[in-house]
């Protein structure tokens, strides 16, 4: 398919600098998501990202397999709220510096 690439999907903003995974999720209709890139050991509970979900911030399921690529995954609804993996929201980069002193 035109416009996707293969490799782990692993960049960095080009706004802020920060790890990003991005990649196109879902099969029929794809968004592509860019979410932060978390230490594999940093716990990112369900309850806690989704404070951070908006009509325009989606939250991301990121199981962590011991082989293969990394694969977001959609949550809803139905999604467990004491699912293991972690959970990150769409990247939003953080407030930039104020760049005058008045």
């Amino acid at each position: 398919m035109a416009g996707r690439r293969r490799g782990d999907g692993q960049q960095h903003c080009p706004a802020c600098g920060m790890p990003l995974l991005v990649q196109w999720v879902g099969h029929t209709a794809a968004l592509q998501a860019r979410v932060d890139l978390p230490a594999p050991d940093e716990t990112r509970p369900y309850g806690e990202a989704r404070k951070h979900r908006t009509p325009d911030r989606l939250v991301w399921c990121l199981p962590r397999r011991h082989f293969g690529p990394l694969r977001l995954r959609w949550t809803d609804s139905r999604h467990p709220p004491d699912c293991p993996h972690q959970h990150l929201p769409d990247h939003q980069c953080p407030p930039a510096e104020p760049t005058t002193l008045f």
